[in-house]
């Protein structure tokens, strides 16, 4: 006879397990769609695409994601000499591997409140952002905002979506403690 399974068991047994930090790998193809006269505004469109694996003891492959994206960069914005703003947007897609690993829901881990689910692969949503950034003589100033909308994504009924759109933001200082004397200027 088996032993007697406690609400404790089950309920161990239907926490789905924890998910692992990843990392993005792959090529881009840039391409310059216009630039302005003083070369201080560009716009171009991005196309990455990247496989995603887990870092972890042995890592795992979690599948595909390509991210074409329009970016517009300005530098020294118009009364605010030495200032820099960055747009982007873009829809994300991915293979089923990479909607299968945030969100599907195996039959074992299915309760009552999270029933079971099976991503498909597709539009994974759309991304804006917005960057604004400064260099002064001894430390760079940068803040973002990010918002991203997964209405229309093809995992957007899994029971693990709680909402479908989220904004981000941030800022940071960096102290620059040294620097060549020799300077040399980057296209971009």
């Amino acid at each position: 006879a088996s032993p007697p399974v406690s609400s404790k068991d089950v309920d161990i047994r239907r926490h789905m397990p924890d998910l692992k930090p990843s990392i993005e790998l792959g090529p881009s193809l840039d391409i310059k769609l216009w630039q302005s006269a003083g070369e201080d505004s560009r716009l171009k469109l991005l196309l990455p695409l990247r496989a995603a694996i887990t870092v972890q003891g042995s890592p795992k492959d979690i599948g595909f994601v390509f991210h074409p994206k329009l970016n517009m960069d300005i530098t020294d914005l118009p009364g605010m000499p030495g200032w820099n703003l960055g747009m982007l947007a873009g829809p994300l897609f991915g293979d089923k591997r990479q909607h299968a690993y945030y969100y599907n829901v195996a039959p074992q881990y299915a309760t009552a409140a999270r029933p079971a689910y099976e991503a498909n692969s597709g539009y994974a949503g759309m991304q804006y952002l917005a960057a604004l950034s400064k260099r002064f003589p001894k430390y760079w100033v940068g803040s973002f905002i990010r918002y991203d909308n997964l209405s229309g994504a093809t995992f957007e009924d899994s029971p693990l979506v709680r909402q479908k759109g989220y904004f981000a933001a941030g800022v940071v200082v960096t102290w620059i403690l040294g620097e060549s004397s020799t300077r040399v200027l980057v296209d971009d």
